[in-house]
């Protein structure tokens, strides 16, 4: 269980989680999160969390979903300024992550999105990792990964990607 002072946790998805009523009001992201976040979690595909809050409700006030990847070196080598082997670099990703509509504009995200790249910086005590991608759904999506300093590394082929070095991750948790 992760905290954010007092106010807000962190915890693994539960059963209960999917009958919540959690709507970011993007249908992908609420579709995923009641039909296939649970299951995938429970599959090993994904660790699914679940931001909370005892004061208030709803039930769920956001998710975010990690699991490991790779990306081809090419992509990143430029945003890690250093020359890569020519095979996949692991990562973590962050496959989704969206705040219920009734608790937006309360910088929900940025804690969800804090939370795992906490989680991350510890995982990668235990295993390599280069850095942390995301797959931005739209432009909003985008922008809200820009202000956290991920570049942009594919934009051509497939999803757009963003990759965020896994020292400017450490840096940030550098006094915790």
């Amino acid at each position: 269980m992760s905290a954010f002072g007092s106010r807000y946790i962190t915890t693994p998805i539960e059963l209960a989680d999917a009958d919540a009523g959690f709507s970011c009001g993007k249908h992908p992201l609420d579709d995923y999160f009641v039909r296939h976040a649970l299951a995938n979690d429970q599959n090993g595909i994904c660790r699914a969390y679940v931001l909370r809050s005892e004061a208030e409700l709803p039930r769920v006030l956001g998710f975010y979903t990690l699991s490991m990847a790779s990306v081809e070196s090419a992509r990143v080598s430029k945003v890690l300024e250093k020359k890569l082997p020519k095979y996949p670099m692991p990562v973590a990703l962050i496959g989704r992550l969206a705040v219920d509509r009734r608790v937006q504009g309360r910088r929900l995200g940025e804690k969800l999105l804090l939370d795992a790249l906490r989680r991350i910086v510890d995982a990668a005590t235990l295993m390599g990792c280069t850095g942390t991608i995301v797959d931005p759904k739209d432009d909003d999506a985008e922008r809200f990964y820009g202000k956290y300093d991920f570049v942009t590394v594919t934009v051509d082929a497939g999803p757009r990607r963003m990759f965020l070095p896994i020292a400017t991750a450490r840096a940030a948790f550098k006094d915790d």
